[in-house]
């Protein structure tokens, strides 16, 4: 089976980073101990309030996107995003 590549990409709201992180850190120790994918989070360089949550080889779609909906309900995630702003996911997969 070919693995996929999460991307997921948000606003945040302003002031809300340092708890953001705090919950990311355990939304996604969540998820990886119940996908065995350890997820990482990104901020864009030049627009400090675009966040992005990475997900690599994750070989089981269907469990991980499980994990991932019950983590983001479970943490309260759309709490941060911005006003008007979604959470938006992002899904490749290798070229050969």
């Amino acid at each position: 089976m070919t693995p996929s590549h999460y991307y997921i990409y948000y606003p945040v709201r302003v002031g809300m980073e340092t708890d953001l992180a705090r919950t990311l850190y355990n939304a996604q120790a969540e998820i990886d101990a119940a996908t065995g994918v350890a997820g990482r989070f990104l901020r864009k360089a030049d627009d400090p309030w675009m966040w992005m949550e990475v997900y690599e080889n994750v070989a089981d779609v269907a469990a991980f996107d499980a994990a991932l909906e019950q983590a983001v309900e479970r943490h309260g995630l759309t709490r941060f995003l911005d006003d008007g702003g979604c959470r938006h996911t992002e899904r490749f997969v290798p070229c050969a």
